[in-house]
Parts: structure tokens; sequence; C-alpha cells
């Protein structure tokens, strides 16, 4: 393809967790792939993919006027230097900044919405604040990508987009070679496994209620939480009400990792009562491994679990529905869970293979960039 393709994060991490597989294949095929965010984590996965790295500093969910007036800046300059053919922006910071310097720059871009977060989910000035500057930087958007129906629809009502730049996509794609169905089937204790940030707003409050009211029932049922404390976020959970969750016995806390693939094998049921997702990457890779499935009936989880098909959908912010689905779920024989998980992944299968994410990236690049455009 031969062409100059920034990708633009809030976060290393995140990039490669989520964008690698696109950002790889698109380096494979001849592209000089360059990845703009803070340096969050070793960029050795990115040297194997001969993707190169340009670090920048983001205060990612700060507030100050002066220091992203400092990060429009700073990528204004790096697009100009770099002229890059085509820019991919994710998260609100560099959508809304990325997208000025980009139009200063006079580079095509794309913006993912990947999900609306606590800006959205909690009314007020700050949620006001973020879709004026949604509204105002989405006009130089070639095209404005959502993970699902419902943020597309809200960002059209709204008029913070145009309709005909929007494009509603399968989420980012899971590998489906990756992750795969296990073999063996978790040993006991029946095991529910929480994976995600350890934010308020993904409803571990709620997970660790509805675990402290099946544990006097069932006292032998696990349940386990695997995921980033502390997290950059306003709604994050601290380690010193952690371990006030630990000690009472409910729940035990793993810690984070870089690979979730043993601990999903280990476990049961995978659980995710968020209030919110853009579509929801655990679920992705749960399903793909044929684990059955316990999620809120919120946009970005609905598209992946099917009611009584893949799994159970629990009401958000509701420990009585989450603990009805839990239950429902510990009622079920191993052959109804197994048929529960070979489900899930033939809904993967179907829509959410990454790589018709590949393709479609692929498909607008060349649809943009050709001499014709």
């Amino acid at each position: 393809m031969g062409y100059k393709i920034a990708f633009v994060g809030n976060s290393l991490q995140a990039m490669c967790i989520f964008r690698m597989g696109v950002m790889a294949q698109l380096a494979q095929n001849g592209c000089e792939v360059v990845v703009i965010a803070p340096k969050d984590r070793d960029i050795t996965m990115l040297r194997q993919a001969q993707i190169r790295l340009i670090p920048i500093d983001m205060d990612c969910k700060g507030m100050n006027p002066f220091k992203d007036i400092q990060l429009a800046k700073a990528l204004k300059q790096i697009y100009k230097k770099e002229k890059f053919d085509f820019i991919f922006h994710y998260t609100i910071k560099p959508i809304v900044y990325g997208s000025w310097a980009a139009r200063k720059a006079k580079i095509q871009q794309i913006s993912v919405i990947t999900g609306l977060g606590y800006t959205f989910i909690r009314k007020g000035w700050i949620n006001r604040v973020a879709k004026c500057l949604y509204r105002l930087s989405l006009r130089s958007a070639k095209e404005v990508w959502f993970l699902n129906q419902e943020d597309k629809t809200l960002f059209i009502e709204e008029n913070i987009v145009a309709q005909y730049k929007t494009r509603l996509i399968n989420g980012e794609g899971v590998d489906l070679n990756k992750y795969q169905s296990s073999v063996k089937s978790p040993a006991c204790p029946f095991t529910f496994l929480f994976v995600g940030r350890v934010l308020w707003d993904k409803g571990v409050g709620e997970f660790v209620e509805a675990a402290k009211v099946i544990k006097k029932q069932y006292p032998e049922v696990q349940f386990k939480i695997l995921g980033q404390l502390g997290a950059n976020n306003p709604a994050c959970v601290n380690s010193q009400q952690m371990n006030l969750w630990e000690q009472t016995g409910a729940v035990k806390y793993i810690g984070e990792t870089s690979n979730v693939q043993p601990y999903m094998e280990q476990a049961h049921c995978i659980v995710l009562p968020s209030y919110r997702e853009g579509i929801s990457r655990v679920l992705l890779e749960a399903a793909s491994m044929e684990r059955p499935i316990i999620a809120s009936n919120v946009p970005g989880c609905r598209e992946i679990v099917v009611d009584g098909v893949t799994g159970f959908l629990c009401e958000p912010q509701s420990v009585n529905t989450l603990i009805a689905c839990m239950m429902h779920m510990l009622s079920l024989s191993e052959e109804t869970r197994k048929m529960f998980g070979k489900n899930a992944r033939d809904r993967i299968c179907q829509l959410f293979d990454e790589k018709k994410i590949i393709h479609l990236y692929q498909d607008k690049l060349n649809e943009f960039l050709s001499p014709e455009c």
C-alpha cells in the first residue's frame, strides 16, 4: 500500500491491546505505521511489528486548558513534520485536539468513538463541554466510526456529527486464532471472574455485593477480580477499597496481567456488569474462548451477549438482577454452559472477526488516498 499512517490514542497500552492486529497488518502490507501516544508500556511488540512510536505527554483525564493547548500544539508540530498520508484518532482528547491539528496540517483523518465513558454517563457541565468539543472537532473528519448503535444514534440526535459521516463497525475485532476455546473444562470450585479495569462504572461494586449474598448460600463458589487498580480515571477503585472487600471473604483480587487467557480458562463464567461500553474487548475475548457470560443490558455488551443463548443480561446498576443471573448460571448443567460457550464463539466468528476490521481499514485507506480522491 505504501502509505504513511498515524494511529493516535491516549494510551500506548490501549493501542497495543485493541489495535495491534490492524497496525501490524498494515505494516506488513507496506505501510509506514506510527503510533502517537503516552508511553505507558514496553515497546517490544511495536518493534517486532516494525511500528514506530512517537511518545507524547497527555493528561488523559485532566481538564487543564493550558495542558490541552500544549497537546494540540504538539500534535500539530508532529503532523507537519511527519507529513502523514492519513490519521486515525481514538478517545476524546486525541479526537478533539488531533482533529484540529490534522486540519491545520491538511491531513485526512477518521475519528473512532471507542466509548463514551464517564463524561457521558454523568450529566453536568463536563458532559456539555465534551459534546461541544466533539461537535467542533468531528466537522473535519472524513468519517466517524462507532462501535455500537446507541452511541451513533446519540451523536446524530444531539447534532454532534452529521449522519452521512457516520459508520457502525463491529468493535475492533478479536484474533480468533489467539483466543481459542480451551480443551479442558475449568476445575472446581465454580468460579465467576470479573475482568476489566477496576472502575465503579464497570460494575465492580455490584459484583462484590452479589458475591457477598451468594457466598452465604454457596460458600464454595469463588468470585475473582482481574484488572488494574487505581487507573487514571475518576471512577477508579483504589487498593484500600479492594483490601476491605477481600477482608469480607467474598472476593479475591488476582491483580492485573497482559495475558488474560489463562485466567479465563480457569473460570466458569465471565462477568462484566458495566454501566456502558463501546464494545467490550473483555467480552469479545471471553466469547471467543467459549466462556458463558453475564453482562449488563447496556450498549457495548448486549451486542455480544444474547440473553439465554450465550449467557445472561442483567440490568445495569442492579445487584438483585445480577444475583439472579449468577444463580441461574450456577443452576445450569455443564452441558448447557458448554452450549452457551459454543454459541458465543459462533457469534464472534460471524460478526467480530478481526480480519473483517483489518479489511475495512485497508479499504478506507485505498478509498480516501487513491488518486481519484
